[in-house]
């Protein structure tokens, strides 16, 4: 069984839209036992959407829509698919009642516009959004299922997790695929490879995927013998401890978060290049909160002085600046450990330091580690590889005193 995904938005082909439904889709379908197989993008136009559905048709059993489901003109998908698998459509009363007490409970009256949300493929069925106003559609035609979803993130995942994939595991069988994940730091892809080739089973299905720092690796357990896979991750284990993150698909501040949680440790941030990108990561684990306590963005050399409470400061000495911020956040918050990070994003350098050298500094007060780093590419990649080095660091620290 494949399945295939159109995404509909001209805003997402200028870049004013970030494509989370894919994402999400394809982690969600995986999760449930089941793959993604072809994506397409097009923006709001009627031949776009027409040929796109039809490709997706003749190559898969099952194709999701998002997008194109609102209101205003432009808002065409399910009137193109209606067209294009000859299906008329029809006025659902009760959804436009359902609509307009809606509209009524926040005092306000349904625009005229929102009838063309509640006409529905004739055969087809209406799906339940919780979270809008266009209903998600379900068409059976010629074998093949064609699932009409809204495209807002808020109204699409509640629709992928309540209809698709129910009706996915009940309808059909699963993969045969059983992926195992190990994430790695301070690790070229390239070099990695070459190691790994050494010893690598025969026939081992493997991808590498490189982002920031980090490099994901993923194998199919069920490519190779049980045997052949359990000597493969040892020998793994062996060799790259030092620099293994996880052996499961999460994200480095997922295991930060989870190793503070394990440990019961107190932590608080000095953050001046990353400006508070450290210290937002970390807050995507719920119950952080305990371990967490608190951040200074130090970024200019008057903030600096007062956390030091110090106006004769050598600021052009960043590695002991470096030092001296941590241990004042350390007595600032009385916390266990302290993390603090300096560098330079770019493009210009505005010190004695070159664009992307970084320093790290993390203490517990008996233990002070310092140490400096060189990021490579533009601004942006410069702030998140950093933080994600920041991070890392913190992790190997922490592992190494318990």
């Amino acid at each position: 069984m494949k399945i295939g995904f159109l995404s509909v938005g001209t805003e997402i082909l200028l870049g004013d839209t970030v494509n989370t439904n894919l994402t999400n889709l394809g982690r969600r379908l995986y999760d449930a036992g089941f793959k993604l197989n072809k994506e397409i993008t097009i923006s709001d136009n009627e031949k776009e959407i027409h040929d796109a559905i039809i490709y997706l048709l003749e190559s898969c059993d099952v194709v999701v829509t998002s997008g194109g489901l609102g209101p205003t003109e432009d808002d065409i998908t399910k009137e193109v698919i209606s067209n294009s698998l000859s299906l008329e459509l029809e006025l659902d009363d009760s959804h436009v009642e359902w609509m307009k007490e809606r509209w009524k409970s926040r005092g306000l009256i349904m625009p005229e516009t929102n009838i063309k949300q509640a006409y529905i493929p004739k055969g087809s069925e209406k799906l339940i959004n919780t979270q809008g106003t266009a209903p998600g559609i379900r068409i059976s035609k010629d074998d093949k299922e064609i699932f009409i979803f809204p495209g807002p993130p808020r109204e699409f995942i509640p629709l992928v997790e309540d209809e698709l994939l129910p009706y996915l595991t009940e309808n059909f069988e699963k993969n045969d695929t059983d992926y195992q994940f190990v994430m790695l730091f301070n690790q070229a892809e390239s070099s990695l490879a070459a190691e790994i080739d050494k010893f690598k089973p025969e026939g081992l299905d493997i991808a590498y995927l490189a982002s920031r720092g980090i490099i994901k690796l993923r194998f199919d357990r069920n490519s190779v013998s049980k045997s052949d896979f359990d000597i493969f991750i040892d020998k793994i284990d062996e060799i790259f401890s030092d620099d293994i993150l996880a052996y499961e698909n999460i994200s480095v501040e997922k295991a930060l978060g989870s190793l503070l949680a394990k440990n019961d440790i107190k932590v608080s941030f000095v953050e001046s290049i990353t400006g508070g990108l450290l210290s937002s990561l970390l807050v995507k684990n719920p119950g952080i909160s305990k371990y967490f306590i608190g951040s200074d963005i130090v970024y200019g050399n008057q903030a600096k002085s007062i956390l030091l409470n110090d106006n004769d400061i050598d600021f052009e000495n960043w590695e002991v600046l470096c030092v001296n911020l941590t241990h004042s956040s350390l007595e600032k918050y009385k916390t266990d450990i302290c993390l603090t990070i300096l560098g330079e994003a770019g493009p210009l350098s505005s010190s004695q330091y070159s664009v992307g050298t970084i320093f790290i500094c993390i203490s517990n007060g008996d233990k002070t580690v310092i140490t400096d780093h060189k990021m490579n590419g533009n601004r942006e990649e410069i702030l998140q590889r950093s933080a994600n080095k920041a991070q890392w660091e913190l992790i190997k620290f922490i592992k190494n005193l318990y």
